[in-house]
Formats: structure tokens, C-alpha cells, sequence
């Protein structure tokens, strides 16, 4: 997603949940001095029923400059992380556009080393306000309209600056903790072997701010019977070996390696409440717990305690229905391919084996799963196709086209299985492309058909 074509200068702030009026500060702060400023703080900007996940990432999309708010070591970051994986660019060697606010007794946070760092004191914060306001392009480097406000006055930079730091929490607190959507609270406690991911065995915690019986509805299982293991919760979706575990695995060797990642892209699909295995869900790595004490009884290094629980975030996905007739479903399923498959790779590919990735079975899987969906209810089945575009189904060339869209299908399957990244680039792409075109052609039909309802 662009930015929108206006002159704002738009930063998002990311924080934890406990650093929520640290966050409000610095978003009034930072928007005091200069009119060209926007902020983004997603605890007050997000509107309530909105689809949390993908307005995160949109705002991300649209920003300038991320500000992370790191003010205490002890406390866990794996959110911050995946906001800041979101937003840089893993092939930079220098990445100019996001800054970390920390206190000067931690230091910033280890995996972003190498990202602009400010101390949360007087000189320092004075510096990186006055450079925003005059010297903008050296802060983030996807800015090109000059100072955002070359005459601000030291007054002004003064009363930003004391405004942050008063806010700036002293001193240790508990560590609150915030979930959007449906979340699993794991205990790794007494739990061996993290090498590998997130061990089955892991006790599901069940309760008031942890796993509701609810999020246990959408892997058909109800609490209190007995304890429930991350296993019975995997089995209970056929998830064993599935993508979306396999991926969520890594993303959690990756958080306790102190590393960023990028967004999960496999989805799950849950129960609904009327047991119809349906809802589509896409998992997020939200926190990971560490003990304060190492194995001797002694204070752990900040930040290295062993973990201790790890909370999980489902998020529901839109999926294709029949309520809308075959072209509706087809200008869904249309959607999802763009959105899940070539949105999210296309154009990635060698980016994301440099940094470590395994990207080829994720897009396989990603793409299996749209298929899947499309399977159910036979969207691409010659006699379906005929339903949605009548005696016009052979003149607007959709048969020709799906013939092109199974070679380079084919082609795709190939280039994943030799590894090939220049070639799973060409065949997504192409893929991408013949996507756009069906896009249109289903659309185009189904408001023919909703105009020759009226």
C-alpha cells in the first residue's frame, strides 16, 4: 500500500501496552511542533471492530518514520519486533527510518542494533527533535520535501523534549499485558527442547486473561475437563504438520534468537460456533514471557531469562462464502490470491532467503490454502465458470486464460521444488498478472448480475 499523495509527515509509534500514555505523549508532543506531523499510536487510533492486524499494516505502509518505545529490557518485546519487521527493509544495511527510544540505563534492544537509537535524556532527545524539525531527510530517508519546520523555536523543541521524558516511566512496574482477538496462552515451564519451536507438550493456561473458553471453541475443545496441550489444540485442526505451524515455529525460534521476522502468511481454519469447520484464522507470535531468575536462583541478564509462557493471537481472515452465488465467490477468491499469495511475495522472494527465510515452502502453502477454499466449492470447475459467465464464457477468453494460469502454475511448482528464487519470482509474478485480469472479469460480472436484479 502507497502513501497517501499529500504532504504529511506520518509517524508511527510503537509501543507496549503499559507504555500507553508514554505513547500519547510523544504522539502530542512530536505533533506539537510542527502542523506537517501525523501520528499513528494504535491503542486510541484503531476504531473499535476494526480489523486490528491489517490496519496496523496499512498504517505502517503509509509511514515515514517508526518510533519504538523501549523502556525496560525485562519486559517483552516479540510485538515491537513484529512491527519493526513489518516496516524495515531486511536488505539495508543502513535502515534510516526507524528510531528506538530507550532508557539510558538498557540501552535499545539487541536486534536493533543497528537502527537509530535516542536516549531518553535532556541533550539526546533535544538533538533527534531538532534534527526531525530541520534536518528531516536525515531521519527518514523516504522524505523528500525538505524541513518539516526549519524556524521552529528552542522553546518549542524544549517543552516536546520535557513532554516525553516526563512521561518516560521510572523505575520497574508490573509488566501488563494487552491481547487483541482470540489469543492461546501457553506454559513452557518444565517444558525442554525450544530449539525447534513451541514444544507440544506446552500446557494450554485457561482462564481470565489467558486462554478463554471461546478461543478453545475454535479448535472444538471445551476447558476445565482436563489440561489441554498445545498438541491436543494442534490435533484438534489437523495441524501437525501444516504451514502455518511450521511457520509459527520458526517465527519463535527467531524471538527467542532476539531476531526479527516477517508476518506469518498461512492460515488455519477454526470451528465456528455451529461446528462447521470454516473460520479462517492467521496465527501471531504476540509475547513471549521470560523468567527474571536463571537456573541458579540468581538474577538472569537483562532480557535472558529462560522463557516461560508464550501468548499466541489468532486472527480471524475473511473467506469466501456462497452467500453471494459463484461470482461473488470467485471475485473473493480472486482477493485472497492477491492478498495472501502475491501481495505478500511477489517482488520478496530473494529479500527474504537473504535474510534467512525460507520463503518456498510458505509460498506453497499459502497458495494450497486459497486452493483449498477454491476446491470446496469448485470455483474453477469448467461447469461453475459457465454458470458465472453464461454463453460469454469462451469470448471473454477466461478458458484461455486459465489454461495460462495452470502452465505457470506448473512452472511455480517447479521453480519451488529446484529452489529456484529468480524463477518463483517470474512465475508469481505472472501469476500475479493473470490474477488481475480474472479480477476484473468476475467483478465485471457480478455487478452485471447485481444491476439485472434491480
Amino acid at each position: 500500500m502507497s502513501r497517501p499523495p499529500d504532504d504529511r509527515f506520518r509517524i508511527f509509534i510503537s509501543h507496549k501496552h503499559e507504555d500507553h500514555a508514554l505513547a500519547v505523549a510523544a504522539h502530542q508532543a512530536l505533533e506539537s511542533v510542527s502542523s506537517t506531523i501525523e501520528c499513528f499510536v494504535s491503542g486510541i487510533d484503531i476504531t473499535a471492530g476494526a480489523d486490528w492486524n491489517r490496519e496496523i499494516r496499512a498504517k505502517l505502509a503509509q509511514s515515514h518514520l517508526l518510533l519504538l518505545l523501549f523502556t525496560q529490557p525485562s519486559q517483552t518485546w516479540d510485538w515491537c519486533l513484529y512491527e519493526t519487521g513489518l516496516f524495515t527493509r531486511f536488505d539495508a544495511d543502513d535502515i534510516t527510518a526507524v528510531v528506538c527510544l530507550y532508557a539510558p540505563e538498557t540501552g535499545a534492544p539487541r536486534p536493533l542494533a543497528n537502527l537509530q537509537g535516542v536516549e531518553a535524556r535532556g541533550e539526546p532527545m533535544t538533538r533527534f527533535i531538532t534534527a526531525l524539525c530541520k534536518e528531516t531527510w536525515k531521519v527518514s530517508d523516504d522524505w523528500r520535501l525538505g524541513a518539516l519546520a526549519p524556524r521552529v523555536r528552542p522553546a518549542q523543541i524544549e517543552r516536546a523534549t520535557n513532554r516525553i521524558l516526563d512521561a518516560f516511566p521510572k523505575g520497574s512496574r508490573d509488566d501488563g499485558a494487552y491481547y487483541p482477538c482470540h489469543r492461546v496462552v501457553l506454559d513452557l515451564q518444565g517444558v525442554d527442547d525450544l530449539d525447534e519451536g513451541i514444544p507440544e507438550d506446552a500446557r494450554v493456561v485457561e482462564g481470565e486473561g489467558a486462554t478463554s473458553g471461546f478461543t478453545l471453541s475454535l479448535f472444538n475443545l471445551a476447558g476445565g475437563r482436563r489440561t489441554l496441550r498445545w498438541r491436543d489444540l494442534l490435533v484438534a485442526v489437523d495441524a501437525l504438520d501444516a504451514g502455518w505451524r511450521q511457520q509459527l515455529d520458526r517465527r519463535f525460534v527467531a524471538a527467542l534468537n532476539e531476531e526479527l521476522f516477517t508476518p506469518i502468511s498461512a492460515t488455519l481454519r477454526g470451528w465456528s460456533q455451529g461446528r462447521r469447520h470454516q473460520r479462517i484464522l492467521k496465527p501471531v507470535l504476540y509475547r513471549i514471557k521470560r523468567s527474571p531468575v536463571g537456573p541458579d536462583g540468581r538474577p538472569a541478564p537483562e532480557g535472558r531469562g529462560r522463557p516461560v509462557g508464550v501468548t499466541l493471537v489468532f486472527d480471524p481472515q475473511l473467506a469466501p462464502t456462497r452467500v453471494g452465488g459463484p461470482a461473488f465467490n470467485l471475485v473473493r477468491i480472486n482477493a485472497r490470491f492477491a492478498d495472501e499469495v502475491f501481495d505478500e511475495f511477489c517482488g520478496t522472494v530473494r529479500q527474504r532467503l537473504a535474510e534467512g527465510v525460507d520463503v518456498f515452502p510458505d509460498i506453497r502453502e499459502a497458495v494450497r490454502l486459497v486452493y483449498e477454499e477454491a476446491d470446496r466449492y469448485r470455483m474453477f470447475d469448467d461447469d461453475e465458470l459457465r454458470r458465472v459467465y453464461g454463453p460469454e464464457y469462451d469470448a471473454v477468453g477466461s478458458a484461455a486464460m486459465g489454461k495460462q494460469w495452470l502452465d505457470a502454475l506448473d512452472l511455480l511448482y517447479e521453480a519451488l521444488d529446484d529452489r529456484d528464487a529468480d524463477g518463483v519470482e517470474s512465475q508469481l509474478a505472472e501469476l500475479a498478472r493473470l490474477n488481475r485480469a480474472f479480477s476484473t472479469l468476475s467483478t465485471e460480472r457480478y455487478l452485471e448480475l447485481l444491476r439485472g436484479a434491480d
